[in-house]
């Protein structure tokens, strides 16, 4: 008969509150990953569609309007629907055009908690 030292030493592997653990622990990065990801790729695409600016002809020569609806058209394209005029702002300046864009993205995590995304970029578009 084996002693109860010797026994406990021949025990391998996980039981099943540890893999239950590990389990809730795989789920808990699955689900952040899964409410973060639209929120990272939205910022990415507006990061693409601030700088495509940059590519426009003539841009320094257009009025507010006219750069904002080329905002609003490639954001439209992209399916972007959580930003509006408001969280835009166009200084125009001779020769130079500048691009404000702040926002706020709030993801519900469950009950009354929230991760709240604060977002500033802008971008310098100069006579091309």
């Amino acid at each position: 008969m084996l002693k109860p030292s010797l026994k406990y030493r021949q025990q391998k592997g996980f039981t099943l509150v540890g893999w239950l653990i590990v389990i809730a622990i795989f789920l808990f990065f699955a689900y952040l990953a899964m409410i973060l990801t639209p929120v990272v790729i939205g910022n990415h695409t507006m990061d693409r569609i601030l700088e495509s600016l940059k590519e426009e002809p003539g841009i320094t020569q257009k009025s507010k309007r006219q750069i904002w609806r080329l905002i609003e058209n490639r954001m439209i394209v992209n399916q972007v629907r959580s930003l509006t005029k408001d969280d835009f702002d166009i200084v125009k300046e001779p020769n130079k055009v500048m691009v404000y864009l702040e926002y706020e993205d709030k993801v519900h995590f469950g009950g009354n908690v929230y991760i709240v995304f604060e977002r500033e970029k802008s971008v310098e578009l100069v006579r091309n």
